[in-house]
C-alpha cells in the first residue's frame, strides 16, 4: 500500500459519547452502528473505561453520554463504567436505552435508584417506529413512569412520535410497513428528517428505496476529500479503545493515537479518504481488488461503506483502521 498520502491529526475534541457495548436487544433499521443481538456479548471493562475517561479529560472533554448497543444489557458493567467516570471527574449527561430490559417493576426501580445514587440525572429513552419494531411501547411508557417516580430526568428521543405509536397496540411490536399502511407512503420517507437521522450504517439499506440515488461515477466526480474524519463533535469512543469520528462508522482510530499524526502504514484507509476522498478509495479498491459497484448509491458515505464492506468481507482485508468486522457482518 502506498504511504506517501497525507496524515490526519486529531488534536481537539468537543462533545461525544462512550459506547459500552455493540450488542443489542434490537436490530433497528436506522442504527448507525449496525447493533444487533448477533454481536458478541462484549462490554467495556473497568480498565478500558478508566483509559477512555482519562483520554477525554486530556482532550478537554468533561462530559459525555453513554450509549450502545443497549447499555442496560449488562447492568453491573454499566455501574462500573459510571464509577470510573465519577473517579475521573467526567459528568454523564445521559444514558441511552431502548427499554427492552423493563420487565419486573421492582427490579427496574432498584436499578434506577442505584443509578441516581451514582449521580445519573437523566436517561434518554428511545421513542420511534424503528424501536417499536422490537420493543412494545408499553415498556417505554413503564420506564418513563418509573423514572418519574424515582426522580430521574426523562430525555424522550423523540417525543413527537408518541401519539403515532399510541395509534397501534402498545402491548405489541409493529413493523415499519404497518406504519406505512396506517400513515401513508410518505411516512417512512419523512422519518430521517424527523429523527435527525444520519444516512449511514443500517439506514443506508433502509432508505435506498425512498430517496434518489446516484451512480458511483457521479458521486466520485463531485466529492472532495473526506474532512468529516476530522470531526470533533458527537464522536464516540468504544469498548475496544477506538475513537470513531462522526459520522464515519466502520472506521477506528486508537485513542492512543489521538493528538498524533496518524501513521499511514497503520491508518492507510483513514488517511487515503482524508486526503483523496471517496475517489481515492474507489480507485484503490478497483485497481488492487477489482471492485465494481453493483448498484446506485444514496451518497458518498453509502459508496464508501459498500467499498469497505467488499474489502473486509469479500477480500478479507484486516486493516487496523477498518472495523470492527462485526460492524460489516451485521449490516
Amino acid at each position: 500500500m502506498e504511504k506517501s498520502i497525507g496524515k490526519l491529526k486529531i488534536e481537539r475534541l468537543f462533545s461525544g459519547g462512550v459506547i459500552t457495548n455493540y450488542y443489542c436487544s434490537s436490530a433497528c433499521k436506522h442504527c448507525l452502528y449496525n447493533s444487533s443481538p448477533s454481536w458478541k456479548k462484549e462490554y467495556m471493562t473497568e480498565e478500558m473505561a478508566d483509559k477512555v475517561f482519562k483520554t477525554l479529560k486530556n482532550f478537554g472533554v468533561f462530559s459525555v453520554h453513554i450509549g450502545g448497543g443497549e447499555p442496560f444489557l449488562n447492568f453491573e458493567g454499566l455501574k462500573k463504567v459510571i464509577h470510573k467516570a465519577n473517579e475521573n471527574g467526567i459528568y454523564i449527561e445521559y444514558i441511552e436505552t431502548n427499554a427492552s430490559w423493563v420487565e419486573n417493576e421492582d427490579k427496574v426501580k432498584r436499578r434506577l435508584k442505584e443509578l441516581k445514587n451514582l449521580g445519573i440525572e437523566t436517561i434518554l429513552v428511545s421513542i420511534s417506529p424503528f424501536h417499536n419494531e422490537y420493543i412494545p411501547f408499553k415498556k417505554v411508557l413503564k420506564l418513563i413512569q418509573l423514572m418519574d417516580e424515582v426522580g430521574i430526568g426523562i430525555f424522550p428521543w423523540i417525543e413527537g412520535f408518541v401519539n403515532e405509536i399510541r395509534r397501534l397496540n402498545i402491548d405489541k411490536t409493529h413493523s415499519l410497513s404497518e406504519y406505512k399502511d396506517l400513515f401513508g407512503e410518505n411516512y417512512i420517507r419523512l422519518l430521517p428528517q424527523r429523527y435527525y437521522l444520519t444516512l449511514n450504517g443500517r439506514a443506508i439499506k433502509t432508505f435506498e428505496e425512498y430517496f434518489p440515488t446516484k451512480s458511483a461515477d457521479d458521486i466520485i466526480k463531485n466529492s472532495p476529500a473526506c474532512f468529516e474524519l476530522y470531526s470533533k463533535s458527537h464522536f464516540h469512543m468504544d469498548l475496544f479503545g477506538n475513537f470513531i469520528p462522526n459520522p464515519c462508522v466502520g472506521f477506528r482510530i486508537s485513542i492512543d493515537d489521538l493528538g498524533k499524526e496518524l501513521d499511514s502504514s497503520k491508518y492507510f484507509f483513514v488517511n487515503l479518504l482524508y486526503t483523496k476522498g471517496i475517489k481515492g478509495l474507489f480507485e484503490f479498491a478497483k485497481e488492487n481488488y477489482d471492485y465494481t459497484p453493483s448498484k446506485r448509491f444514496l451518497n458518498k458515505c453509502s459508496l464508501c461503506f459498500d467499498i469497505r464492506k467488499f474489502l473486509v468481507l469479500e477480500k478479507n482485508i484486516e486493516a487496523p483502521d477498518l472495523g470492527p468486522r462485526e460492524f460489516y457482518l451485521n449490516f
